[in-house]
């Protein structure tokens, strides 16, 4: 088995125990037996909140631990040392937890005190501040800093995992460009400088702006679905574990679909940035990154129609041969929808392949 399809079927294996795991306990009524169903003092919901999402994150460690010290011991050139590697699970984990615990305890009492309707409008702001903090996300759960470079709004950021591809942070107006660190020595300055004005490309041409209105339109879409599905009535931490579950299987339906939408923008970035730069010059620098992060540049067309959001190289080099569009679409979505679910849990956040197991992966997920 080659490492991609390890990735993948760790993936796979992840997600699908999440899926069947909400599916059981929403056929159970499980919450109503194992959570308060009326209203107690603050602290005992509070912990209860906390105690489930401990729990998801016991259900996640043996997939984190395949995917995050298993695999890469098998198949990388520098894999992790465990105690780096757990040091950087516990306190991602540890973020993640005080993270979800706090803004489900703050939706339980919006939706006792105004109704469940208020909810999602606590969920839309939620998902703006996320896109406005995600850089600061980053660094408090890698603990890893950014250096100013030449290359005016870019920053060098430095990273451990060798997966790591930076990508595009920030309000929209107030992005900021990141790239690994180590890329300024094991790329040529041509192949680094066209990488960076590829990812400028990705927002002067509005693809980003629409990336994120569409994940957030299909988050809050999804998460609207859930609470009318819940009984709309959001008054103790079994509802609001309910809702959660709900959630979780929409987001689901979006790991199946918005894949499709993300590859398209993939090629549509390329070729709108081939206008102003040599093909060729493209061309090389896609497969020299490639190479860079150990990617699986031979996956099945099957296999990448279903669960990859980035074509592979072969793919990306042929469609720069089409004529290139005038717009962007929604750039990046499929994973700017993964991240932006933080705002309610983040169900599937990091079960997914690319970053199960790879904590510096979990806020800023790999994009093109």
């Amino acid at each position: 088995m080659n490492p991609g399809k390890a990735r993948l079927w760790t993936g796979i294996g992840c997600v699908g125990t999440l899926v069947m795991s909400a599916g059981v306990l929403l056929s159970l009524d499980a919450a109503d037996s194992l959570l308060p169903v009326s209203a107690s003092t603050a602290l005992n919901e509070y912990f209860a909140i906390l105690a489930f999402f401990a729990a998801a994150a016991a259900l996640l460690l043996p997939f984190d631990l395949i995917g995050g010290m298993l695999i890469p011991a098998a198949f990388e050139t520098h894999p992790p040392k465990f105690r780096p590697w757990f040091r950087r699970w516990i306190r991602s984990v540890g973020i993640q937890l005080l993270f979800f615990s706090i803004t489900f305890f703050f939706y339980l009492q919006i939706g006792r005190e105004v109704g469940a309707p208020w909810l999602i409008a606590m969920f839309a702001a939620l998902q703006i501040a996320l896109i406005a903090g995600q850089e600061l996300i980053w660094q408090a759960m890698t603990a890893q800093r950014t250096e100013e470079s030449s290359e005016g709004s870019a920053l060098f950021v430095r990273h451990s995992d060798q997966r790591f591809v930076g990508g595009i942070t920030g309000l929209p107006g107030f992005e900021t460009i990141l790239i690994p660190a180590e890329w300024r020595a094991r790329l040529t300055p041509p192949c680094l400088h066209l990488l960076v004005q590829r990812r400028r490309a990705a927002m002067s041409s509005g693809g980003r702006l629409r990336g994120i209105v569409f994940a957030m339109i299909w988050n809050i879409t999804s998460f609207t679905a859930a609470i009318l599905i819940s009984g709309s009535v959001v008054i103790s931490v079994a509802d609001l574990v309910n809702v959660f579950l709900c959630f979780l299987l929409f987001s689901f339906v979006g790991l199946l679909i918005l894949p499709a939408l993300n590859r398209r923008s993939v090629f549509s970035l390329d070729q709108y940035f081939a206008v102003d730069f040599r093909a060729a010059d493209l061309c090389h620098a896609i497969s020299e990154v490639d190479q860079l992060t150990e990617q699986d540049p031979m996956r099945s067309a099957a296999a990448e129609s279903v669960f990859q959001p980035i074509p592979c190289p072969e793919r990306r080099l042929l469609s720069l041969a089409e004529e290139g569009p005038q717009t962007v679409p929604a750039w990046n979505v499929a994973r700017t929808t993964l991240f932006l679910s933080w705002a309610f849990g983040g169900p599937l956040a990091r079960a997914v392949h690319c970053n199960v197991g790879r904590p510096e992966l979990w806020a800023i997920l790999p994009a093109d």
